[in-house]
């Protein structure tokens, strides 16, 4: 399977740097709830397993590539025959099999677990007592249940895709043809399904994005946050044109092993994504506060070089006049990200030094430079 872009060590790749990439961005999930003294709610809780899944995931593909079962091509049959591969029951084609049944029934799970994660962390948000009759409140409330149903019912559905017997899932291709009727109609509306639902949860707080009070400029921020989400969907999508292509006609090609090593592939990727990206709403508090001691500084400056209002302006005068006297050491400023006026030390120093008459009109100015340049370097 050279001629792929899933090569081994490509799968080794994907497989170790999501769960790793996954772990930090949970552990720093955590991090930042107990930074912000925030209480752990059930969205936190649920990144958890969905991670532990991605591990499983991450194994299995690992074990497949490191035995010659994925990203490379099976052993052909003894039997010259076009139809051999039919009953082929190589050692590398029963492993790449089971861990096919294995994957699907993990990925599930673990895909479950994503959307509620994500389904919860917006009724955290957008979600109390006082919105109990929005339509938003009923349409998360609604999506919650439906993902939950699905989960079960395709996560139980998987694994008795060949009735009561899942040993057949593995055995040579007659075998599952013959056993596992029910296992393509249930596998394609498990990928179709997963991708709706995926791109229905991802926009579902768009709307209500765009009507908080806030500026546009923030509102676009935060909706990029949810949108990254599209790089999951992407994999989603794609991973379901995988599914129905291989199973319009699962069984007509010898080469059935590229079709799945795309597909776990893939799988991986959606995974992984997936975990990442339900994390990166929650760790906006770590680059929040940055964002806003920049819009502080902004702000200080913006009133140390534009004099327009009554702080500005004795600012003026202590410069040009050189006054010796001052009714106040202290002039208050209203902070608009503190509510209640405060005291700021920098203009209460000019004051102050403008009562003396050594204080030139100079050593004003230098002392404004100054704090000007600590503004800047803060």
């Amino acid at each position: 399977m050279s001629r792929t872009y899933a090569t081994p060590a490509a799968i080794i790749t994907i497989s170790i740097l999501f769960p790793v990439l996954g772990t930090l961005t949970v552990i720093l999930r955590f991090y930042t709830r107990r930074k912000t003294k925030s209480v752990l709610w059930i969205d936190d809780w649920l990144t958890l397993p969905a991670l532990g899944l991605e591990y499983v995931l991450a194994a299995l593909l690992l074990w497949g590539t490191t035995t010659g079962s994925l990203g490379g091509l099976l052993p052909q049959p003894d039997d010259p025959r076009p139809d051999a591969y039919i009953f082929s029951n190589s050692d590398q084609q029963i492993r790449l099999l089971q861990i096919q049944y294995v994957a699907d029934i993990v990925t599930v799970w673990a895909f479950g677990f994503t959307k509620l994660s994500i389904l919860y962390f917006y009724r955290s948000i957008f979600c109390s007592r006082r919105t109990i009759r929005t339509a938003f409140h009923s349409v998360t409330m609604c999506m919650t249940v439906l993902v939950s149903v699905w989960t079960v019912a395709f996560g139980v559905g998987t694994i008795f895709i060949c009735g009561a017997h899942p040993v057949n899932a593995w055995g040579t291709i007659a075998v599952v043809t013959t056993e596992c009727t029910v296992q393509v109609p249930i596998v394609e509306g498990y990928a179709i399904s997963d991708f709706i639902m995926d791109v229905i949860i991802w926009l579902l707080p768009l709307p209500r994005i765009w009507l908080l009070n806030i500026s546009v400029r923030q509102k676009m921020a935060l909706g990029l946050v949810f949108l990254v989400g599209l790089l999951a969907i992407a994999a989603s999508a794609t991973r379901m044109a995988i599914y129905i292509a291989h199973h319009i006609n699962p069984f007509a090609q010898s080469d059935g092993e590229t079709l799945v090593t795309y597909l776990l592939f893939w799988t991986m990727i959606e995974c992984g994504l997936g975990v990442i990206v339900i994390c990166l709403p929650s760790l906006r508090p770590m680059y929040k506060k940055r964002e806003l001691n920049s819009l502080i500084n902004s702000f200080k400056r913006y009133l140390y070089r534009i004099p327009t209002s009554t702080t500005s302006s004795a600012l003026r005068n202590n410069s040009l006049n050189g006054l010796t006297n001052s009714n106040s050491s202290n002039v208050n400023l209203v902070r608009p990200w503190h509510p209640g006026p405060t005291t700021s030390p920098a203009v209460g120093h000019n004051a102050s030094m403008a009562q003396h008459p050594s204080n030139t009109e100079q050593r004003i100015q230098v002392t404004r430079e100054i704090e000007l340049i600590r503004l800047d370097s803060s």
